[in-house]
């Protein structure tokens, strides 16, 4: 049986300094690294031993200085625990980005303008282009945002059919 994807909505994500955040589905709290390093198992009368060879701790003390690094640098070495993905980052870098894009609200930062805001700033454009806007134009001529609303707007629940109507479209 196939395991089930969680996808972290914004508000059940945790949130520290240095935190990893994962794009994909927005998990902030595991993620595991795929190596393969050299080990001794030994048993004896207390049960199993595992020993690394000092190489290894010299390995697991670089990867935790430079996890960054690796992220920044593309290096497929870290997955999120949640979904195997390997598109994470920097969960500050990401918050930080979306505000100092503008952005009306996304799946990664989760700070969603009004709902009253967004009905306001899609009419304005429907009735500028007297009704004339589909999903595809609304992404490309959306003066607000480079990506379009279409993120809040599902967020919120609004179609855009619902705005034309309201606009006195369609």
């Amino acid at each position: 049986m196939k395991r089930e994807i969680k996808y972290y909505r914004p508000e059940d994500r945790r949130y520290f300094p240095g935190n990893l955040q994962c794009i994909n589905c927005g998990n902030t709290q595991g993620f595991f690294i795929d190596l393969k390093l050299r080990h001794k198992i030994e048993t004896g009368p207390q049960g199993i031993f595992i020993d690394f060879e000092e190489k290894v701790q010299r390995i697991f003390k670089s990867l935790s200085k430079n996890v960054y690094n690796l992220l920044d640098n593309g290096k497929e070495v870290i997955f999120c625990a949640n979904c195997r993905d390997t598109y994470l980052g920097n969960q500050e870098a990401l918050l930080d980005y979306c505000w100092q894009m503008g952005c009306p609200g996304c799946e990664v930062c989760g700070n969603y303008i009004e709902e009253e805001d967004l009905i306001d700033l899609c009419i304005t454009c429907i009735k500028e282009r007297d009704g004339d806007i589909n999903e595809e134009k609304c992404t490309e001529v959306c003066e607000h945002y480079d990506y379009g609303l279409g993120e809040v707007r599902n967020h919120h629940g609004i179609s855009l059919q619902r705005l034309k109507e309201e606009a006195g479209y369609d």
